[in-house]
């Protein structure tokens, strides 16, 4: 749902560089060419960008921390884009060798645990033209030998942003320490349509608390374990105190 909290605060500290005041990361300011994932990782270990040498591909939870709402995309054409381009640079597909805007994936460093379609090595991206995380293809899957190229935006700072620490609180609740956020520890097996599930969670009394709501998408992405999956855990992608 949509709820006005941490609205984001960027500082543009002049030097190739953008530091997130929310999140404390710094990220850098133009990514430059499409490249590969492992070029991505040797690209980042050798990276001294603002006298810096602790650059690193970022995660995807990491990554979909800038992401914007406001972003508006009409098909395959970009009109609104889904990064705050005040302070980042953020290049559209190119079209003119075929490209579609929206063919201008940012890839994290979180690989999918399973594969995908025919077997496929897979890298979780945000695509700051449509708004979207998706599993990407590793590699060509018309050819596996051919690694495909994506942009990377280097990252550095709080490492331990994204790391979830949870608590039971024994009251059917989960507090996060890490973000600070409580979560019903279950659903109640109701399916709701999105009208009725913002009622229901803002009418919920649960562990001595009546300020409940939806979260929003990034909130609601926090909880996400990337290192479960159905093939390879028998789990869903989330961590079993839920």
């Amino acid at each position: 749902a949509t709820y006005q909290n941490n609205k984001p605060s960027y500082t543009n500290n002049e030097d190739g560089t953008i530091t997130d005041n929310v999140t404390g990361l710094m990220w850098e300011q133009d990514m430059g060419t499409k490249i590969t994932f492992n070029e991505a990782f040797t690209k980042a270990a050798a990276s001294t960008l603002a006298n810096h040498s602790d650059w690193r591909v970022p995660t995807i939870k990491e990554l979909y921390s800038l992401i914007l709402f406001t972003g508006i995309v009409q098909g395959e054409s970009a009109i609104k884009l889904f990064i705050d381009t005040k302070y980042f640079n953020q290049p559209l597909g190119n079209t003119s060798i075929g490209e579609r805007e929206i063919d201008a994936q940012t890839w994290s460093s979180t690989q999918y645990v399973g594969y995908t379609m025919n077997n496929d090595e897979t890298v979780f991206g945000v695509n700051f033209i449509d708004g979207r995380i998706k599993g990407y293809p590793k590699y060509n899957p018309a050819n596996i030998n051919e690694a495909k190229t994506m942009y990377f935006r280097m990252v550095r700072g709080n490492t331990s942003y994204g790391i979830n620490n949870f608590t039971d609180n024994k009251n059917s609740t989960i507090t996060d320490e890490s973000t600070g956020l409580m979560w019903q520890k279950t659903d109640d097996g109701i399916s709701r349509d999105w009208e009725n599930a913002i009622s229901y969670a803002e009418n919920l009394n649960l562990g001595g608390k009546s300020d409940w709501r939806l979260p929003n998408a990034k909130e609601l992405q926090s909880l996400v374990d990337y290192s479960r999956s159905p093939q390879t855990t028998n789990s869903p992608a989330i961590n079993p105190i839920f």
